[in-house]
């Protein structure tokens, strides 16, 4: 009677901050790569690769606020840690979604070149829904992790605006205002990377919600002062766009 060998142990996920690192590596190499002209083609790829991730980043960056941080002794997060990661994780799926509208060309076209920036954004992206499951680590892994966050998701911000200058006009306002969406939630989540006495003064309010969370960071934005919520914004990617068109 022939017996079966177990199935070999899953091997464990990435360490946190090096999934970031590689995050941050792969959404500065496809903001590189989207600032050159493309093919039509290459250029629906583009949309498809940044609309999936801005929803795999949503989903594992929700697995942040979880963070357990372990050390002798444990340096426990900052109090508003898990509200300033979940406020920075709504950002991201709302803007996820506001490109609901958007034609993504999943399906279309050749396949991508598995080494080419999206493809391999795409994966790092993926790849973060998992390590950031339960991630845990010491309070300068925790600190290393959200600011290499911080640092992709800016880089991924300027891969939109470099997609926007090659759009047309309408995919262009939805583009500027994905970078808008990407520069609220890393003011998000560069927040909850700060000390425990600055966040002590921001929780001497009392009562803030995520929500609350992300109205400062819109209001913080430089762009905020063109108005309030989406028509502001709206009003402001127009005008920039306007603007593209006269100096083209």
């Amino acid at each position: 009677m022939s017996s079966r060998s177990a199935a070999p142990p899953l091997p464990p996920p990435p360490h946190p901050a090096a999934t970031a690192r590689v995050l941050s590596e792969t959404a500065r190499a496809a903001a590189d790569a989207w600032a050159q002209p493309m093919e039509t083609a290459q250029f629906n790829r583009a949309l498809s690769q940044l609309y999936s991730v801005l929803r795999d980043l949503g989903i594992a960056v929700r697995g942040l606020a979880r963070y357990q941080t372990t050390g002798n002794p444990a340096d426990p997060a900052p109090l508003g840690f898990p509200r300033h990661v979940q406020a920075g994780a709504q950002h991201l799926l709302d803007t996820w979604q506001s490109l609901d509208g958007l034609l993504v060309a999943e399906g279309f076209g050749p396949l991508p070149d598995p080494d080419e920036p999206g493809t391999s954004l795409c994966q790092a992206a993926r790849t973060a829904i998992t390590a950031w499951r339960q991630p845990a680590g010491t309070s300068t892994d925790r600190n290393t992790t959200m600011e290499r966050l911080v640092a992709a998701l800016r880089f991924l911000a300027t891969a939109a605006k470099n997609l926007a200058a090659y759009a047309p006009r309408q995919r262009a306002i939805e583009l500027l205002a994905v970078d808008e969406g990407l520069t609220g939630a890393a003011a998000c989540l560069a927040r909850a990377a700060r000390a425990p006495a600055d966040d002590a003064a921001l929780g001497s309010r009392g009562g803030d919600t995520p929500n609350d969370d992300r109205e400062r960071a819109t209001t913080n934005s430089p762009t905020a002062s063109g108005g309030s919520g989406a028509t502001g914004d709206m009003n402001i990617v127009t005008t920039s766009i306007a603007e593209h068109g006269k100096t083209g």
